[in-house]
């Protein structure tokens, strides 16, 4: 046999076989550390040419980088190296025997052989390799050979079909590699955090839980996702955009947790071991809402205008944009007056559809007489010009005579008790007309997915409901708040506060930090260090502050224990503002 390419697997693998009684005629090596495997696994087998091997072998040995492997089997084909009989096996888990075609036309046999363990290139390697799993692929002929190839050197062979291989080679990259990345953030993270050794600290954990899932699969998984607390998954990125902050070579940190939080919520929740709302406040907290790129301070070249959406007005001319997409679509549901917490949800939608479109209608139905419908701000020309830099493909914007043709609808969505607490109980009217027009919305939209803000809680808690009672064919994600930087949550009504209003307000957002706070001394304690906060702003009249079931927005005992919402509606100055937090509430004894 002869090997090419006496890399850390060709080395090894030369030295195995030769073990076991085959006579290596030589090894091709060009950088020095081949040279040096050469001599430590391979010793008095000669460094040769390629050619030269391929003539002198009855078994060739490929272990080239994947990427190099078809180049060099033709090579040797175009200048008719390979020989009618001759074994020809490669390395490459990526490839089955298709690669080695042009040896197969010269008569050679082809076999490919994987095997799934990581090498150093040393003699370690050797004793490692019996018990190894081969995944071996050939035409059912010669299947054997490739087999007893494997046998001769410990290892347990797999036959794998050629149609396999790219599925078989993600899947080992995907655990082995991609883990090797993750347990490095992990180590980089912990020593930030102080911890001197972070190898040896994650070490019995990290082997317990490879032991588990090995062993029962997701059945072994344990902490925040699957106890459902979505204020703790929503802290760990908080911290880690703040530690990205600081390094940029972290920068990698935010996303990737999010990713893997997202996933292992869905997975979790598919196997029937989430409830449906732990699971939406957990993809909640794990959506993402990226900040849009701004041009370098130092570039002055102008930047390409964005291309505006396309502004439809009436239902005939929504439909027939509607009917030219190709792809999923996604709507963000707004009333105009946009600010950066809806081009939030825009970016969100466009990142999971192919096309976005975006409505804007005060809606009628849901201002109570009285309330601020006339003097709702409006100005659809600087929201175009948002919704372009976002992405927006297109903007229905009715006037209420093309949404209500016939006046006031006479059937409406009823909302049921879900609605006639907290905001219900404050506008009874109100989620009677939200949900009636976004159940029209929908229908006129026709999307696969939904974003609502998270801010209007009772709202998206509502929808959602409606969506599942109803069996409408729309998946409904919320979108985490979006805040100024002193925390004040964005909303279209902060443009009625005055300088004064506007500080005072800031007692919202302190009322939820001060409840985060308490969330170790229960339920009891989250209110009161929520209330203390409120009353001792005197710009501020408390509307309702309440711990609710982030489902059902009921009233949550003392002795609750896990995920809560705590919301809150205050009036400051004639505005009247709305805001909320998830909170896991425990007891610590």
């Amino acid at each position: 046999m002869g090997v090419v390419g006496a890399g850390r697997v060709g080395a090894v693998l030369g030295s195995a076989l030769r073990a076991a009684g085959h006579s290596v005629v030589g090894a091709s090596a060009v950088s020095e550390d081949s040279r040096d495997r050469v001599d430590a696994l391979l010793p008095g087998v000669p460094v040769l040419e390629v050619p030269e091997i391929v003539e002198r072998a009855e078994l060739v040995l490929l272990t080239v980088p994947d990427d190099a492997l078809a180049g060099l089997v033709q090579g040797i084909a175009d200048t008719g190296g390979w020989q009618a009989g001759q074994i020809v096996v490669h390395t490459a888990g990526r490839f089955g025997t298709g690669v080695l075609a042009p040896a197969q036309r010269a008569g050679a046999i082809p076999v490919a052989l994987h095997p799934a363990m990581t090498f150093t290139g040393t003699s370690i390697d050797l004793s490692r390799l019996v018990g190894c799993p081969f995944a071996v692929t050939a035409p059912a002929p010669v299947l054997p050979i490739g087999q007893a190839l494997v046998v001769e050197i410990g290892g347990e062979p797999v036959a794998l079909p050629e149609s396999a291989r790219p599925l078989y080679h993600a899947a080992l990259a995907h655990g082995a590699n991609h883990l090797v990345t993750l347990v490095t953030q992990a180590m980089r993270v912990l020593g930030r955090a102080g911890v001197d050794e972070p190898g040896l600290y994650l070490g019995p954990l990290l082997t317990a839980a490879l032991d588990g899932t090995l062993r029962d699969g997701e059945l072994a998984l344990t902490g925040p996702v699957l106890r459902g607390d979505a204020g703790t998954v929503a802290e760990h990125l908080a911290s880690l955009a703040a530690l990205a902050a600081e390094d940029s070579g972290l920068a990698d940190l935010p996303p990737a947790y999010r990713t893997l939080a997202r996933v292992t919520t869905q997975r979790a929740w598919s196997a029937g071991r989430l409830t449906d709302s732990a699971a939406q406040l957990l993809l909640d907290a794990v959506a993402e809402t990226p900040v849009p790129a701004h041009p370098a301070a130092d570039d002055d070249a102008p930047a390409a205008p964005a291309p505006s959406p396309v502004l439809v007005r009436t239902r005939a001319d929504l439909r027939e944009v509607l009917d030219r997409q190709r792809g999923t679509r996604a709507v963000v549901m707004t009333m105009g007056a946009l600010h950066e917490g809806h081009l939030d949800l825009v970016r969100e939608a466009r990142r999971r559809a192919d096309h976005v479109v975006v409505t804007i209608f005060v809606n009628p139905l849901q201002f109570a007489p009285g309330e601020d419908l006339d003097a709702y701000p409006r100005d659809l020309e600087a929201d175009l010009a948002k919704l372009a830099e976002v992405g927006a493909d297109v903007v229905f914007a009715p006037d209420p005579e093309t949404m209500y043709p016939n006046g006031d609808p006479r059937v409406r969505v009823e909302p049921g008790p879900l609605a006639a607490v907290l905001e219900g109980a404050t506008r009874p009217t109100h989620f009677a007309g939200v949900l009636t027009v976004v159940l029209k919305l929908l229908h006129l939209t026709r999307p696969h997915v939904a974003l609502f803000g998270q801010k209007d809680a009772q709202q998206l808690a509502l929808v959602r409901a409606m969506v599942r009672d109803l069996d409408v064919d729309v998946e409904v994600v919320g979108v985490p708040i979006r805040r100024e930087p002193d925390g004040l949550a964005m909303s279209s009504r902060n443009a009625y506060l005055s300088g004064t209003d506007r500080a005072a307000a800031l007692a919202l957002s302190g009322a939820l930090d001060a409840a985060r706070g308490a969330a170790g001394a229960g339920a009891e304690q989250v209110l009161a260090a929520a209330r203390e906060r409120l009353v001792a702003e005197p710009g501020v009249r408390l509307d309702y502050l309440e711990l609710v079931d982030p489902e059902t927005m009921e009233a949550v005992p003392a002795d609750a224990s896990g995920p809560a919402l705590l919301v809150v509606a205050a009036w400051v100055g004639t505005t009247r503002l709305i805001d909320n937090t998830i909170l896991d509430l425990w007891k610590d004894e």
